[in-house]
């Protein structure tokens, strides 16, 4: 173990202080500062300019063009969306129509059938008046001249 005395005097310390490179702080702060003038500068000349009236109507010129061929845009597509869907519908609708046509055919034959299945068995010999070469119609009435 050692022993201090508390009593005794501090022993020397000694401080060694360097001097070199002490320029390369400076340059470096005045390199930054340099470079803030100039931004500052240069956000204080570019800040200050204002658009003239043309600028801005031009500008809303641009703006309304673009709104209008988007909206052209968005019209478009939804025409084609509503298009579409007429289209299967007209479709559908087509493809129903045809069923039933098929089906209203399908009956007339069916009906047409059992009218000549009943025809046949209930023929006789006899002739319809309507269907008698000899009988004529009796000529049609000529109309008078009013005087």
């Amino acid at each position: 173990m050692t022993y201090v005395d508390p009593q005794a005097p501090p022993p020397e310390r000694v401080v060694h202080v360097r001097r070199e490179g002490g320029a390369t702080g400076w340059f470096v702060a005045g390199a930054v500062a340099i470079v803030a003038v100039v931004a500052i500068a240069f956000m204080l000349t570019v800040g200050a300019r204002t658009p003239s009236d043309d600028q801005i109507a031009q500008a809303q010129d641009q703006g309304r063009a673009a709104a209008v061929a988007e909206s052209a845009q968005t019209g478009a597509a939804q025409a084609t969306i509503v298009a579409q869907q007429a289209a299967r519908d007209a479709s559908a609708a087509a493809d129903s129509a045809r069923r039933s046509t098929e089906n209203t055919a399908a009956n007339a034959v069916q009906a047409a059938h059992d009218a000549a299945a009943r025809a046949a068995s209930s023929r006789d010999d006899t002739l319809a008046p309507s269907a008698d070469p000899n009988v004529q119609a009796p000529p049609a009435q000529q109309p008078q001249p009013v005087n």
